[in-house]
Formats: structure tokens, C-alpha cells, sequence
């Protein structure tokens, strides 16, 4: 059972030093998936990762930033200083309850503000609070190597994520309208304009391959190796030793 539905009194019990907390974003995927891709995927990988390490899993996110994806109605976002505000205050809280380690799932690509927000975290308060940020994006080219998806152009609402909406919310996702569209820029030209100056479709991949069986399979990978990120990072910031006055 997820953690959020337990009473506090079970919280105390189980004493978990360890917080999951998912992210994900309310945003276009394209004209055959549902704004709330993000948050339904980083809501199921959130579950499953809680169910490995034990920890105690917050309600994923639904809102972070995502301006990339300008252009349609239905995308929402709040600007990167009110993100990370909100991410410090979260955590903050979840330190001065005991909470030891927090670990991020960013299930949405475009929250670039995640890196100085993990890093400023860190460089604060290690040893008593260390911070993992595990961006699901980088998955992709594993996942693809190991034969779980047949192509390697997955960046939004392509073969990947439309295969995890087939296998947890099907009924939300309208494959006679997938398309498949390889946009001729890099990821980075996301800083110059909208997606949709890239991809027409609002696709950035190939969702006509997508299937729920690799859904399914994408979604038990990747918490296998969501949970190795962790305690890597983990492993690393806990090996630290002072230098000096820094423990960071």
C-alpha cells in the first residue's frame, strides 16, 4: 500500500529514514496521449520503487515547469524559482521529521532547475540530509539497448511513454491518432522555442510501436534501475569525508 494512504501512526511505526517523492508535469504529449502522462508514469514508478527500498512514498506532482511545451491549451506550469521554493519547503519538512534521505523520480525532462536545486540541497545540509534526483529520461537509451523498445528517438510522447500510458491507463490513450516524428534539432533547441517549432505533432519519437507489454516491462526496468541510481549516489555521498570545513 502506498505510504500516503497509511495513518501517522503506521508512519511512526515503520520509521522509514528513506522519502520517495515523484514529479511530474501536466502538459501536451501529443494528439493520441493525455496531458497527464507525466504524473500517471511518475506516479506508477514512484509505487514501484517504494515497494523495493521501503520508503515512504509522497503523491507524485503533478505541476512543475514546463514552458517547452507552449503553444496548446491544457499545459500548466509555475515558473523555475517558484519550483524550487516548493521543492526546498518539501523537503525542509520531510528533514525536520527525521527523514534522513530523499529521493527524486523526475519523471518529466524539461525541469531544468532540478540540478541546482539537488546540488544547493546537498551542498547545505550533507551528512544529516542527502538528496538523489533520478531523471527517468535517461532510461531511454538503456532500456532501448536492452531490447525493451525498438527504436532510440524517444524524447516525449513517443515509443517509451506511450507504451507505459498503454500499460497503466489505455483506456486514456487513442493509438489511431499516434503519430511518428524525429524532429531535425537537438533536445537542446528546446532553450530557443517551443516544441511544437521542432515537431508539428507535438511527438518527439515513435509512438505507432508502442505496446503495453513494453510498457509493462519498461515499468519494472526502470525501477530496478531507479533504485541502483539511488543507492549509488547515496553510497557515494555517505563514503564522503570532510575536507576541511565542507562535509559536501
Amino acid at each position: 500500500m502506498e505510504s500516503f494512504k497509511l495513518s501517522a501512526d503506521v508512519i511512526m511505526e515503520q520509521d522509514p529514514e528513506l522519502a520517495i517523492l515523484p514529479v511530474g508535469s501536466l502538459e501536451q504529449h501529443g494528439p493520441h496521449l493525455p496531458i497527464m502522462t507525466d504524473w500517471a508514469i511518475a506516479t506508477e514508478l514512484g509505487r514501484r520503487v517504494a515497494e523495493i527500498t521501503g520508503g515512504f512514498l509522497l503523491p507524485a506532482l503533478p505541476i512543475s515547469t514546463c514552458r517547452e511545451q507552449m503553444g496548446k491549451k491544457g499545459s500548466v506550469w509555475m515558473e523555475p524559482p517558484t519550483f524550487y521554493q516548493m521543492m526546498t519547503d518539501i523537503i525542509m519538512s520531510l528533514k525536520l521529521q527525521g527523514f534522513k534521505r530523499v529521493a527524486i523520480l523526475q519523471c518529466h525532462g524539461g525541469i531544468f532547475i532540478m540540478t541546482p536545486l539537488v546540488r544547493d540541497l546537498n551542498a547545505k545540509f550533507n551528512p544529516e540530509l542527502m538528496v538523489v534526483n533520478v531523471d527517468a529520461c535517461i532510461f531511454f537509451p538503456k532500456l532501448y539497448q536492452e531490447g525493451v523498445y525498438e527504436t532510440n528517438t524517444e524524447l516525449h510522447a513517443g515509443e517509451g511513454e506511450t507504451s507505459m500510458m498503454l500499460a497503466i491507463a489505455p483506456e486514456t490513450v487513442d493509438m489511431s491518432k499516434a503519430v511518428d516524428e524525429i524532429p531535425d534539432v537537438p533536445r537542446s533547441y528546446l532553450s530557443y522555442g517551443s516544441i511544437f517549432r521542432a515537431t508539428k505533432s507535438g511527438v518527439w519519437g515513435e509512438s505507432k510501436c508502442a505496446t503495453a507489454e513494453k510498457g509493462e516491462k519498461a515499468f519494472a526496468r526502470s525501477a530496478q534501475l531507479a533504485v541502483e541510481e539511488i543507492e549509488k549516489a547515496f553510497a557515494y555521498m555517505t563514503g564522503k569525508e570532510k575536507i576541511n570545513y565542507s562535509n559536501f
